[in-house]
């Protein structure tokens, strides 16, 4: 925590291969990071040790063959009830879910299958007591992915009306498709879980030089009242940890 801040990492953009897990994540700790995104579960036991949170893991099927596919369910669903056992016993809080593509389905359609897989999967998430966050991708990143745009996922978590489904909100995703960032995240903060963010175009660092005015965002979105975790999610071109330094500080003035 950075000041009145949550900040997260995601592994899979700052922890690169050759680097030493352990001295990653104390350095990131000591910048104000207190969770980890994603982490390979070989790495929860030193993330632990600092005494830092497992945020959340991520399932299968986010692009070919996803939820909104009933003919994968009997494949995909074992499959993520044995990841939220897990997740479950490791202490991790969330568990990210997602649609797939489209593949010529409606969106109607597919939204109704991913909801039939979610309430099939809400019973254990609710006794492991972990929280089932579906995330949206952008077309650019993700072409043909279905839940492309921010609607989706809140009519999703809606439709279902339970505290452990949730939405994951990609800032960067989202402002891509053209959404209205500010007016999605402060009118649906009781579905959201988390917050991703990144630069734009390019999902490099989110400085000043680039098209999502976090100066206007982040204020507003504490504002409404947001108490979650701003999860760093983007591409550093640099040094990963002087770059999260850069954000970490950077945030904590724009708060």
């Amino acid at each position: 925590m950075r000041g009145n801040l949550k900040l997260s990492a995601a592994d899979w953009c700052f922890l690169k291969g050759g680097q030493d897990a352990a001295t990653y994540y104390a350095k990131i700790k000591e910048l104000g990071y207190d969770a980890v995104e994603m982490p390979a579960p070989e790495n929860y036991a030193a993330i632990k040790k600092l005494g830092m949170k497992i945020l959340n893991a991520e399932t299968l099927g986010s692009e070919q063959g996803g939820l909104s596919k009933l003919n994968r369910h009997a494949e995909l669903i074992p499959a993520i009830e044995n990841i939220i056992r897990k997740a479950g016993d490791s202490g991790v809080r969330d568990v990210i879910v997602f649609s797939g593509n489209r593949e010529g389905q409606t969106d109607v359609q597919g939204r109704k299958n991913v909801q039939i897989a979610l309430e099939r999967l809400l019973p254990l998430a609710e006794a492991r007591k972990v929280t089932l966050v579906f995330e949206m991708f952008c077309a650019p990143n993700h072409p043909d992915y279905q839940a492309d745009y921010s609607d989706y996922g809140f009519k999703l978590a809606r439709s279902i009306n339970s505290s452990r489904v949730k939405v994951l909100y990609d800032i960067y995703h989202m402002h891509r498709m053209g959404e209205d960032v500010i007016a999605d995240v402060t009118g649906n903060l009781d579905i959201i879980a988390h917050l991703h963010i990144a630069g734009a175009p390019k999902r490099d660092y989110p400085g000043k030089n680039q098209e999502i005015n976090y100066a206007k965002i982040v204020p507003a979105i504490i504002k409404a009242g947001y108490q979650g975790y701003w999860g760093m999610e983007f591409m550093p071109t640099g040094d990963s940890v002087e770059e999260l330094a850069q954000a970490a500080a950077q945030w904590e003035s724009l708060a």
